[in-house]
């Protein structure tokens, strides 16, 4: 299994993006699983889950990892074929599904800042910076050729978003995301 793939291919990133996909890659991250397992944790039929894991599978992004016997009956057990799964921002297409995900995402970020106590004064722009945050660390992340576990990498990237946003873009991302005034 490879530790980071950067993907920039726009039909690639529609096939990650799609809510019931994404859920897929998330829990394969922890263990290879049957259809029938994700199928039960989703709460979805075993058909639906199926599709999707079909085209994980043709995008490369799952494979079969090996084969289990439920009540006599052998599954198919599936694993991801990376660890760390990072979108090139720049490839986003600008189509309603891309925003869509982009919109998502930036609500969730938006509901847990809201929950520690922090404000968002405009979701449009905590959307832009998600966005720009990636792309200023994906540049340098691209260049590493060695694995890294998974919170080593979070470490890394972070670090690296500390040595490259400049002052000014701090200063407006404080002005635009804070504690509320008690």
């Amino acid at each position: 299994m490879k530790e980071i793939e950067i993907v920039s291919d726009p039909e690639t990133i529609k096939v990650i993006i799609e809510d019931t996909r994404s859920k897929i890659l998330k829990l394969l991250r922890f263990r290879d699983m049957t259809i029938s397992e994700l199928s039960s944790i989703l709460n979805k039929d075993i058909s639906t889950i199926f599709r999707h894991v079909k085209k994980l599978e043709k995008a490369g992004l799952v494979e079969v990892t090996g084969e289990r016997r439920v009540h006599n009956v052998p599954e198919k057990v599936y694993g991801r074929t990376v660890k760390t799964i990072f979108l090139a921002p720049e490839a986003y297409e600008k189509s309603a599904f891309t925003r869509r995900y982009q919109e998502r995402t930036a609500e969730q970020i938006r509901e847990a800042l809201l929950d520690m106590g922090y404000f968002v004064e405009d979701t449009e722009f905590l959307k832009e910076f998600i966005v720009y945050m990636e792309e200023i660390t994906l540049e340098d992340i691209d260049k590493l050729r060695k694995d890294m576990d998974w919170n080593h990498l979070r470490t890394l990237k972070e670090l690296l978003l500390l040595l490259k946003i400049p002052p000014e873009k701090i200063e407006e991302l404080r002005k635009n995301i804070h504690s509320p005034k008690t």
